[in-house]
């Protein structure tokens, strides 16, 4: 008798603004992540991620094309990917048979495209319901009791400790969802799911159970630049510390951002566990490819900052990836050597046996993660904005000024077009407006004393701004209009098609083509 294999599930779980070492199992011994510590011990432990941009929307595009932003060309959070344009994995998945299913944070695809998914559940556009409602009224109450605008300056401050029932909380309603599409479930048909946590993410809204539990006297608070520092960096540094008015900020204060900003992980990772047992109680578990990351990092004032910027450093850059499937990935811990957010949609493909579309340009870790080999990239990358951005001002009186004064001006700075690339004993940065940082991360790990204009370094300072222009030629978006029309006809099992009439006409070797780079990076 011949048994019938079972195509593997996808259950793909992430958080909002999540660093890297706000974890168990990255080393931290003040926030409470059990669940996640498990599962992090149950497959392997990434712990040489990260994503290739700074912010949600550009962040996620890239994480679910695997391709780089300026390729898909969303380096900003005001727009979401196309509809239709892009060969994304949740695209390919249908198109191979999954049901797919989606909730919680979008900040990824156009409306259109979720007509296309067997399930939507909890959304963070959905209409709130009314104790989530109530709990957003207060948030913004206590913020205004504060002496601080939604949006404005100050809002480190604003972090809410709340005796708010569960049913308020956004984080509960998307396990919700999660659960009750895996309670759908039959075991028959191959099911992909990506249940998307908002929390870390502003606005800071904590249950008062999981604040009282953070040991905020064992808070360890980051270290920040002197002026002396800051001064070398780009401008936009110290006009960012100075529109968020960080200088007020007290210890005291900064440890009440961060004990929130843990609690509000604490809680989510209690959603994660039910979610995770919901798997196991419909018996899917094994059968079940499960992934967990974040988007991007929170300075928790690392650099004096909080929240996140348009700058790129591994504060934002490096977050928590943990890929486990019980047989198939063995525990382990990887931390000798790097992956980029590019290669998680290529890797997850290749593990569940199906074909990567051509223009995908990250590359697969599925045999570093069997166990095949332990190197799998030396240096990623990472950038920010699209060229004809960039900051204007000269200092923080000149923004301010442009804003209503002091009092009025935002928190968020105007961004700058620049790129990065990080090895594992430097980072180099360029920005469009002709500044440049160096950090030497063997002497300073924190990313605070530039040495870009430092003659000792000019030699390792050119190299790496080489090897960046490089990557940045070698990976121009490789679709031109006849390979976008052949995905196009490739995956149809979409709506919208835009599929454009006209002549199209193949080029000589056309069957030869493929996405491996000339030279690597």
């Amino acid at each position: 008798m011949i048994m019938e294999i079972k195509r593997p599930n996808l259950l793909f779980i992430m958080t909002d603004q999540h660093r890297f070492d706000a974890l168990g199992a990255n080393g931290n011994d003040v926030v409470q992540t059990s669940n996640l510590d498990a599962l992090a011990l149950s497959g392997a432990n990434v712990q040489g991620y990260f994503t290739n941009a700074p912010v949600c929307v550009p962040s996620r595009c890239t994480l679910f094309t695997g391709r780089y932003p300026h390729s898909h060309c969303i380096r900003e959070n005001y727009n979401f990917l196309e509809a239709g344009r892009e060969i994304h994995l949740f695209r390919v998945l249908k198109q191979a048979g999954y049901k797919i299913g989606y909730c919680g944070k979008n900040h990824l695809l156009d409306a259109q495209e979720f007509e296309n998914f067997d399930y939507t559940g909890y959304m963070d556009d959905s209409p709130r319901a009314t104790a989530e409602t109530t709990l957003h009224e207060k948030y913004i109450a206590n913020s205004e009791a504060l002496g601080v605008p939604f949006g404005k300056h100050k809002i480190w401050r604003t972090g809410l400790v709340h005796d708010e029932p569960k049913d308020a909380s956004r984080a509960w309603l998307t396990a919700q969802a999660g659960a009750e599409f895996l309670k759908q479930q039959d075991g028959q048909d191959p099911f992909a799911l990506c249940v998307s946590f908002k929390d870390p993410h502003v606005p800071h809204m904590a249950l008062r159970e999981y604040y009282d539990c953070i040991d905020q006297k064992q808070i360890k608070l980051y270290p920040s630049e002197t002026d002396d520092e800051r001064a070398l960096k780009a401008r936009r540094w110290a006009i960012k510390r100075a529109a968020f008015h960080a200088e007020e900020a007290t210890a005291k204060d900064i440890r009440h951002y961060i004990a929130v900003y843990y609690a509000m992980i604490g809680w989510v990772d209690t959603q994660i566990g039910e979610l995770l047992e919901t798997l196991r109680e419909q018996g899917l578990e094994q059968n079940t490819l499960i992934v967990f990351t974040s988007d991007h990092g929170d300075f928790n004032f690392e650099h004096g900052l909080a929240k996140k910027d348009l700058v790129l450093v591994d504060s934002l850059l490096r977050v928590p990836l943990m890929v486990s499937w019980p047989g198939r990935i063995q525990p382990k811990t990887l931390n000798e050597t790097f992956v980029e957010e590019v290669d998680i949609m290529p890797t997850l493909l290749e593990l569940l046996e199906i074909e990567t579309p051509v223009g995908v340009q990250g590359t697969s870790f599925a045999p570093l993660l069997r166990g095949e080999t332990a190197m799998h990239k030396d240096a990623v990358f990472a950038e920010a904005c699209p060229p004809y951005l960039y900051n204007k001002y000269p200092d923080y009186e000149a923004f301010a000024a442009a804003h209503g004064g002091r009092d009025y001006a935002p928190f968020n700075v105007p961004g700058d077009f620049n790129k990065s690339i990080r090895e594992k004993d430097f980072r180099y940065t360029w920005y469009g407006t002709g500044e440049e940082e160096l950090y030497d991360h063997r002497t300073d790990p924190h990313e605070l004393n530039n040495l870009a204009d430092d003659p000792a370094y000019a030699d390792e300072k050119n190299r790496l701004k080489l090897r960046l222009l490089e990557w940045n030629a070698l990976t121009e978006d490789p679709l031109d209009p006849n390979l976008r029309r052949d995905l196009q006809e490739q995956y149809s099992n979409w709506n919208p098609l835009p599929i454009q009439p006209g002549h199209h006409y193949s080029p000589l070797g056309k069957e030869t083509i493929h996405m491996k780079l000339a030279k690597p990076v």
